[in-house]
């Protein structure tokens, strides 16, 4: 009896889950090999295995794919009464000091105050010693030390004056360079010579210079007075004068003795030691210009002739001695 409610269980359930079949297939009645074990002279039929449907394979729910989120922090606010942490200040060993009282005063420079036409004038006893570009090698030296320096010495010779003041005017003091006199044979005539001058212009009153000019300046006239006492020689105290001042005007002239005519050749404005390469007028005979009577070309040509002479305007004044025994002798050395 266990037996057949087993089987029909399980007939049901097979019922239930396999599909209808249609009138040309095989009926297969469950059930008949248990008749047969009853009534053994019936033969058996063989019975096509039932092929058990697949069991449906459960749906899993895939997951769905999410845009990824940003997560804000929130900004952290500063505490407006969050203590700071100072550290404590490192308070060095003391150090054995002499009180303050036996120390010596400290001398500061004071400024004196001198009248002179009326203005008041401000001088300090210290010199002004502020951070410039030449102040890493500047030696600014007293006025007494500079004139001790450049003051003539016994063991020296003394060069003939260099300088000759020719004239003066409102803005400048004339002086002949004697050392750059010339005599030059004028062209196209055989017997006459020019002569050829240079005039330095110095300013009555020199503008004031700046410290870096003004120490170039102290510096040039020192090498070339030092250079002068390495040979043996110093500069007469004219000559001094006119050798400090570093700022000063060149002119360029040929001085005609015949003709008593002046020619203009360039002007050169210097600082120092003027250069080499300078741009003047060629000679023309056409340049030539007469003297204006209280011009300052007039008191330059006359201050230079009476110092030059007119001795070697012409040809006689280059002959030398033995020229003029060839020459009216007729006697030749050569």
């Amino acid at each position: 009896m266990r037996k057949k409610l087993i089987t029909g269980a399980a007939l049901l359930a097979l019922l239930m889950n396999a599909p209808q079949v249609s009138a040309e297939d095989d009926v297969v009645i469950f059930g008949g090999e248990f008749e047969d074990e009853a009534n053994p002279s019936k033969p058996q039929k063989k019975s096509k295995p039932v092929e058990k449907p697949a069991p449906p394979k459960p749906k899993v729910d895939e997951p769905k794919e999410e845009p990824p989120q940003i997560i804000q922090q929130p900004e952290r606010q500063p505490i407006a009464d969050e203590p700071k942490e100072t550290p404590a200040p490192i308070v060095p060993p003391p150090i054995n000091q002499p009180p303050i009282e036996t120390l010596p005063p400290v001398e500061k420079p004071f400024k004196q105050q001198t009248e002179t036409s009326g203005r008041q004038q401000e001088r300090l006893d210290e010199p002004n010693t502020k951070s410039e570009p030449f102040a890493s090698r500047r030696s600014i030296l007293p006025p007494s030390s500079l004139s001790n320096n450049t003051a003539p010495q016994q063991n020296l010779k003394t060069l003939k004056p260099r300088f000759l003041k020719l004239a003066v005017d409102d803005t400048y003091t004339y002086y002949l360079d004697k050392t750059s006199v010339q005599w030059k044979r004028i062209p196209y005539l055989a017997n006459e010579y020019m002569a050829d001058v240079w005039i330095r212009m110095i300013e009555r009153e020199p503008r004031i210079l700046n410290d870096d000019m003004a120490y170039y300046g102290a510096e040039n006239f020192r090498a070339e007075v030092a250079s002068a006492r390495e040979q043996g020689y110093q500069y007469s105290p004219e000559d001094l004068k006119v050798l400090k001042s570093q700022s000063y005007v060149l002119e360029h002239y040929y001085l005609r003795p015949k003709t008593k005519q002046i020619q203009f050749l360039c002007e050169l404005e210097v600082f120092g030691r003027p250069q080499n390469a300078i741009n003047e007028r060629a000679y023309d005979n056409k340049n030539w210009e007469y003297l204006v009577p209280g011009s300052v070309e007039s008191l330059i040509y006359e201050a230079t002739i009476k110092i030059i002479g007119k001795s070697k305007a012409t040809e006689r004044g280059h002959m030398t001695f033995i020229d003029m025994l060839d020459e009216y002798a007729r006697i030749a050395l050569n």
